[in-house]
């Protein structure tokens, strides 16, 4: 019984590390229209890993090209 328990613990404490990656620390790339000279004024927000809450993913690109930083998206909502 002993056994059974050690071991559905030890199942239990890796599936949860499993989840904690790297890339989901770091963010994800937004995903930037090409071509288009504007950004839609659809109130979508993404938290940037830069700690600012940006409106949509296109407004979050418009900054990246203006500053020249590679800002990826945090998390979906507000900071």
């Amino acid at each position: 019984m002993k056994v059974a328990s050690i071991f559905l613990l030890t199942a239990l404490v890796l599936l949860n590390l499993s989840g904690n990656t790297r890339a989901n620390f770091l963010g994800r790339q937004a995903q930037c229209p090409s071509g288009v000279s504007g950004c839609p004024r659809i109130y979508n927000p993404v938290c940037g890993t830069d700690g600012i809450t940006y409106s949509n993913e296109c407004i979050l690109c418009v900054e990246n090209t203006k500053r020249q930083t590679p800002v990826l998206i945090q998390k979906s909502g507000p900071c």
